[in-house]
């Protein structure tokens, strides 16, 4: 294995880390604490707020910034290079008693080559009570808990998993309703498949951000359970979700599957977690091996074990996850397109998929500022003699706000 450039952005990480925190100071009488340097700084963005107001109680700019240095030596090649992963800007409001909720943002691409590059999130949000909201514009489909609905911003890896970034899920103009009653919820969607997508596509504030609502409909339903209670734990919550898309040739979301279901066991207790997470996806466009895409379209299930520790209370903690996928054609299971299939001399494409991650997030604030550092083991398998065998090795910064 070749030396790699990992120390060049690992020692500024360090030297980053070691900077001192300011200690918050605590008068003995009246239990105050003194906001940190840092609550100050990030409250900053919180532009308005008045409770007494009875329009608009909440105003807040919203944003982040993920950037990560990718090293990946495989069998069949290596490449490297710093991305600007995400980079988002947007707000947040709270209006009419915060019963109606307004988030839009927008994100740039790599090396900010455009710096609006479409919408992300762009919805109106009602909670007529504390146990039911609707959602209608642009959103995520209620799909996935942990890899998907879960924000990025406190994922405790570079990337989600190869299973569920294989599925062709993205956001997309929907209306959504979602409710809780004791211990169970339950959720539902429909979702306009002719959305544009999120990720590489340029566009600009009205032209065409929410699609034309001309080609097929996808909808979730899925319910949940808080089993707390019953385990004596923190957290133990199970989700089950099922996607059903209705699609045409002409699609930009939603079109790669017509079924997928997700199952979601997330557990917490203490400095410990662990979650379990599986997908199943079949009704996809049979595709002759080794044509087009290399991808045959048969029907794939996945799945990931994810478990975190804090060996340093919101100070530091590890992360491991082990991934597998497993189709039942020859080349229907797909590696990463981040950073797998950048080297891989087959497309990365087979029929079993396998894969190992260790990392640590260090907390300067939280979620809010982090600093990442972990290596991905993978290999794809196939019967051709070209299987993907590599390393990947990554460092990075979260910041948000």
């Amino acid at each position: 294995m070749k030396t790699t450039p990992y120390h060049r952005i690992a020692t500024p990480l360090i030297v980053i880390a070691a900077f001192p925190l300011l200690a918050s100071a605590q008068d003995n009488s009246t239990e105050f604490i003194e906001p940190s340097a840092f609550d100050k700084v990030w409250g900053y963005a919180g532009l308005y707020k008045d409770d007494l107001n009875p329009i608009l109680q909440e105003f807040k700019l919203r944003g982040r910034y993920h950037g990560q240095y990718w090293d990946v030596d495989a069998d069949q090649g290596s490449q490297s290079n710093w991305e600007d992963r995400r980079s988002r800007f947007g707000f947040d409001a709270k209006l009419f008693d915060k019963k109606i909720e307004v988030r839009a943002d927008f994100q740039s691409n790599d090396q900010f080559a455009d710096f609006y590059d479409g919408l992300v999130d762009a919805y109106i949000r009602w909670k007529p009570s504390s146990s039911l909201s609707i959602t209608a514009g642009k959103t995520k489909p209620l799909l996935g808990q942990f890899d998907w609905l879960e924000s990025t911003n406190s994922q405790p890896t570079f990337e989600r998993s190869q299973i569920f970034n294989q599925l062709g899920v993205n956001r997309a103009t929907g209306l959504t309703a979602e409710g809780t009653k004791d211990e169970l919820s339950w959720r539902a969607g429909v979702y306009s498949n002719s959305t544009p997508s999120t990720t590489g596509g340029s566009g600009s504030f009205g032209d065409g951000e929410f699609g034309d609502f001309n080609g097929g409909l996808s909808y979730t339903l899925g319910a949940g359970y808080d089993f707390k209670h019953l385990l004596d734990l923190e957290k133990a919550d199970f989700r089950l979700d099922w996607l059903h898309s209705e699609r045409d040739a002409d699609d930009l979301v939603l079109n790669k599957y017509d079924d997928i279901i997700s199952s979601t066991f997330w557990i917490k207790e203490g400095y410990a977690s662990v979650v379990f997470e599986a997908y199943y996806a079949s009704g996809a466009d049979h595709v002759t091996p080794g044509k087009q895409s290399k991808w045959d379209g048969s029907n794939v299930f996945g799945f990931f074990i994810q478990p975190t520790y804090d060996l340093i209370p919101k100070k530091l903690q590890l992360v491991g996850r082990y991934s597998y996928a497993n189709s039942e054609g020859p080349e229907g299971v797909v590696g990463q397109s981040r950073y797998e299939r950048k080297v891989a001399s087959n497309k990365g494409v087979g029929d079993v998929y396998h894969s190992l991650y260790g990392g640590a997030q260090y907390f300067i604030y939280g979620d809010k500022l982090k600093l990442m550092a972990g290596a991905e083991w993978a290999t794809v398998e196939n019967d051709k003699g070209d299987s993907y065998d590599g390393l990947t090795l990554l460092t990075g910064i979260r910041l948000s706000f």
